[in-house]
Parts: C-alpha cells; structure tokens; sequence
C-alpha cells in the first residue's frame, strides 16, 4: 500500500488548508452580500431602492437566484479531486446539474438589468459553461477544467460585484462607471485562468539542446 513521504504528506496537508480556506473565505463573503445587500432590499430599508423593480420582475429572479445559488454550492464538490476520484458518477451529474442551473439563471442575467456590460457577462457566462460541458462529453479533462474554473468565476460575479456595496465610493459609481467596472471584471474572469493554468510556461524558460 503506498505511503506518502513526510514532504508530500505535508505538501498535501498544505494543498488541503488552502482549498478549505478558499471555500470558507467565499462563504463569508456569500454571507456578507446577503446581510448587507440582499436582506436589507427585501426585508429592510432598501438602501438600494431596487424592491420595487426586483418583485415586478419576480419571474425571472425566482430562476436567475435559485440557479446561481445552486451553482455556486456545487463548486466545492465539483472542485474537489476526492470528490471526482471517490464519487465519479456523482461527479458527472453534479455537473450536469451545474450546466441546467446555469441555464435557468442565465436570462436573468441579462433581463432584470440590462446594459452592456450584463449582455457580455451573460454571453461569455454561457459560452465558458457550454465549453466546459463539451470538454467533459470529449474526455478533455485538462481543457475541461480550465473551462469550468472560467465558468465559476462568472457564477462568483454576484458575489464579488456585491462585496463592495458597504463602501459609500461603490454606491457613488456612475451608470457608466459601474459597466466598466463590470467589463473589467469579465476580462479577468476569462484571463486569469489562462496565466494560473500557464504559470510554468511563462515563467520558466524551455532548455533547447
């Protein structure tokens, strides 16, 4: 039965805390969107007089929240190599799962406020999703895994555009300034990944004999 040496054992102990770390760290923030954002529209004083607008177009929040929620749940399992490598077959509709969520959250996306930015987010949210699912069906699994971590991060944008609501300077943000905002946010989203899954090639330099 194989062992793990002492340095690999604390390397994968290290591996552990950080991805534990990581999901306790969204779910404070998750926590902190609704405390600060999401109950004070519906249950409070509706600092961002969003109420009104959000109940008239309850047929497509009810879908766009349910799905993102559950999106955004099903990330740790889905991210989990223990989870994939114990429970495949779970793992597979898990996944299927996330791309049927995707789909319900996605009109909202756009519809409950339109503008450019939203368009693009909804688009590129759409695409990386679809992209990882054709990855799966192909058995691309490296390719499948970049694809979903773009995916993932477009379900995280209601957290991350949120997390900033305290500061008075985010509420002060033009229609236009916050669209930008929200491109720059989109281009991260799709680049970021690229420079993490390529690290090595960019930073090492290939011996050529």
């Amino acid at each position: 039965m194989p062992t793990l040496s002492p340095v690999n054992a604390g390397a994968s102990t290290r591996r552990l805390r950080s991805h534990h770390v990581l999901w306790i760290v969204l779910g404070i923030l998750g926590l902190s969107v609704l405390a600060f954002t999401e109950y004070p529209i519906f249950l409070g004083s509706d600092p961002f007089h969003a109420r009104e607008h959000l109940l008239r177009q309850i047929f497509l929040l009810v879908p766009h929240a349910t799905g993102g929620v559950i999106a955004t749940v099903l990330g740790p399992f889905l991210f989990s190599t223990r989870f994939r490598q114990r429970h495949l077959k779970r793992h597979r509709i898990l996944g299927r799962i996330y791309v049927l969520a995707i789909a319900c959250a996605l009109p909202g996306a756009y519809l409950l406020r339109p503008n450019l930015a939203n368009a693009v987010g909804a688009l590129l949210w759409g695409a990386c999703t679809f992209c990882a699912y054709l990855t799966a069906r192909n058995r691309q699994i490296a390719v499948h895994r970049q694809w979903v971590v773009r995916s993932y991060l477009f379900t995280l944008n209601f957290i991350m555009t949120r997390i900033f609501n305290p500061f008075p300077i985010w509420a002060r943000l033009t229609d236009g300034q916050f669209v930008a905002v929200l491109l720059t946010f989109h281009v991260a989203y799709l680049f970021l990944p690229s420079i993490y899954f390529n690290w090595r090639e960019l930073t090492t330099r290939r011996n050529v004999a």
